[in-house]
């Protein structure tokens, strides 16, 4: 898809910087914390669709130290996608659900860099609240479809485990940024298909420095 091939090119750009400059870089990257924002694609699966698309657009907090790290982000998924959930029985009913507000954190290691490019790794959770979830499917039975909506009403929001990779290339006091996220679904999860993935670029401003003694 265009998207995806725009923002893997930004990521090689990034990785093509020269190294000019890196004791500069280097002193506004790390012990510092940034205010950014960043745009992408996100692939997830549903019980009825696989590898549908949504566009991410998110605000973000990225704090650094030494080796490591804090990276937040609070964002929305833009999508509208078919699923589907079951009934006591394992009866499946087919669902409608549409846009998700995303909210990230995750502690990271900071292990490798080039002058003013910084290579950034880590591990957290996701809470993924759905805007919209209706049942499409005409149930007839008032218990039946009480509990599929109480079945839906649990499963359209939940908190997942996810791994990030991200490159860093700091010019001045702004920087230009590419993050890689997985995020594996459960089954108890209306995104239930198999793993997401989050592909984003985007740019964020070095506002101060996350170490006191130095403040």
């Amino acid at each position: 898809m265009r998207t995806v091939r725009w923002l893997a090119s930004g990521l090689a750009l990034i990785a093509l910087l020269p190294s000019a400059g890196a004791a500069q870089s280097g002193r506004l990257f790390r012990d510092s914390w940034f205010w950014g924002a960043n745009a992408g694609i996100m692939s997830f699966s549903t019980a009825t669709v696989s590898n549908q698309p949504a566009t991410l657009i998110n605000a973000e907090w990225f704090i650094t130290r030494t080796r490591g790290g804090l990276y937040l982000s609070a964002g929305e998924a833009l999508f509208t996608a078919d699923a589907a959930v079951k009934d006591n029985t394992g009866q499946s009913y087919n669902v409608q659900i549409q846009d998700m507000t995303q909210v990230m954190a995750d502690v990271i290691v900071l292990p490798v860099s080039w002058g003013g490019v910084h290579l950034y790794a880590g591990g957290g959770f996701i809470m993924n609240l759905s805007h919209n979830a209706t049942i499409t499917d005409v149930i007839v039975d008032p218990n039946v479809r009480d509990q599929v909506q109480a079945t839906l009403n649990k499963e359209k929001d939940g908190i997942q485990f996810n791994l990030l990779l991200g490159v860093h290339a700091q010019l001045k006091r702004a920087a230009i940024f590419g993050n890689l996220i997985w995020m594996p679904t459960p089954s108890n999860f209306i995104l239930n298909g198999r793993a997401a993935w989050f592909l984003e670029g985007g740019i964020r401003f070095n506002l101060g420095s996350s170490d006191e003694s130095k403040q």
